[in-house]
């Protein structure tokens, strides 16, 4: 009978291998000690233990919640489905729409929609991709709209652009998803290609809306007006925010003393007061359409709230990126431009994002002071008429959804943004 070998002390015996090391071999525990993956039904019970029943009180809480959550939900459906009437809506489509939009000239707004519609789908196979939440938002909103312009038969044709201009965002996001994400020459391209188109979008668009034909400005009227009104508020605030911004965080006195007046003075005013300006100082030093002078105050109006968020951006850098700059050679123009105000409007982007939102539900103001007619303006023509003059909660409840609506779509593509940026990690 052979002797067994003699066991080495502990200091000679192999060391077990480093994890990640070659040659490992994998460990493989046996049935009886490998954790099983709960089921799905598991998971969701215990989260439901564990965030809405977790206690006594909490319990309480969520039954409570519940029951009010059940209530509203009860009452939005007896109201939209039994109670409401909607021929307010449907009877008054192209008035809240385009108002006094030439009915020969529709084609303008569906290739603009379509366009712009395009222009996302780009966007978004560009720099995010789409979710399940985000498909299943535009089925909702897309529901909705076509309720709204297909409803008892009629405007089949509107139904149909409007189900292309769905079609040509899908199109536009199938046509840049497929690029790879890691940094590339074609990827390179390709950003600056969708960035440029969504920079000239707007002059686009007005091109489309207003060159050739007999359409005007004095035509862009019902929800197009907002449409319009909004994005070169927007666009014109981000264009006159950023030199003003970078005016007043200027050395020089005289430059920073001016921005800082101009700031100043324009946000010490509503708005309101500021389209009485467009209404009836502005006529004598710009003249013009009406539209063109309300578009101008919009612009300089939200300009100086983006200066404010910009500047603030500029002053959270750290002074070592001013300093990296200097130290490889760069001149303050290039250093601004390369370094500094890349990440300054990086950082503004939450604030900017919520001053557009604010200008978007403040277009509904020309209607107050102003002789134009946006959304809300409309609406107030459709219960002016004597047959729907009781449906006055109909026509404000569809005027707020729709505002609701692109409200929520802008939220939502902020959030691709920051977190595409990286905003708010370390």
């Amino acid at each position: 009978m052979s002797e067994l070998p003699p066991i080495p002390p502990p200091e000679q015996r192999p060391l077990p291998p480093v994890p990640g090391a070659a040659g490992q071999r994998r460990i493989v525990l046996p049935p009886h000690r490998q954790r099983a993956r709960r089921p799905r039904s598991v998971r969701a019970r215990e989260w439901v233990r564990k965030n809405l029943f977790n206690s006594p009180g909490g319990t309480l809480l969520t039954i409570v919640a519940g029951a009010i959550m059940a209530a509203i939900v009860f009452g939005l459906i007896v109201f939209v489905f039994f109670s409401a009437n909607w021929e307010v809506i449907t009877h008054n489509r192209w008035l809240l729409f385009a108002g006094g939009f030439p009915h020969e000239e529709a084609w303008r707004l569906w290739v603009s929609i379509a366009v712009v519609f395009a222009l996302i789908g780009a966007a978004y196979g560009t720099w995010s991709s789409f979710g399940r939440r985000d498909h299943l938002f535009v089925l909702l909103v897309g529901g909705f709209v076509i309720f709204l312009m297909a409803h008892g038969g009629a405007a089949i044709w509107s139904t149909i652009y409007f189900l292309i201009a769905i079609g040509c965002m899908y199109l536009g996001y199938a046509l840049t998803i497929w690029m790879p994400r890691e940094t590339s020459t074609l990827r390179t391209v390709q950003q600056r290609i969708v960035g440029g188109l969504l920079a000239i979008s707007l002059p686009i668009v007005l091109v489309i809306l207003l060159v050739g034909g007999e359409v005007g400005p004095r035509h862009l009227d019902g929800f197009v007006l907002n449409l319009i009104l909004a994005p070169v508020g927007i666009v014109g605030g981000i264009v006159i925010g950023i030199p003003l911004a970078l005016g007043r965080a200027s050395r020089l006195r005289t430059i920073s003393l001016t921005c800082t007046a101009y700031i100043e003075i324009v946000r010490g005013a509503p708005l309101l007061g500021w389209l009485f300006v467009a209404l009836f100082i502005l006529d004598d030093i710009i003249g013009g359409d009406l539209i063109i002078r309300a578009m101008v105050v919009m612009a300089v109006f939200t300009g100086a709230y983006m200066a404010e968020y910009i500047r603030g951006a500029l002053q959270a850098l750290p002074r070592g990126q001013y300093e990296a700059a200097q130290a490889v050679g760069l001149n303050q123009t290039q250093s601004t431009r390369l370094i500094i105000m890349p990440q300054a409007l990086r950082i503004s982007i939450p604030p900017m994002v919520g001053q557009a939102i604010s200008i978007w539900k403040d277009t509904t103001l020309v209607t107050v002071i102003l002789p134009l007619r946006e959304l809300k303006g409309n609406a107030d023509s459709a219960i002016a008429q004597f047959e729907f003059t009781p449906d006055r909660i109909e026509a404000y409840v569809f005027v707020a959804v729709i505002f609701w609506i692109v409200a929520f779509a802008m939220s939502r593509i902020s959030q691709r943004v920051e977190r595409a940026q990286g905003i708010g990690e370390r």
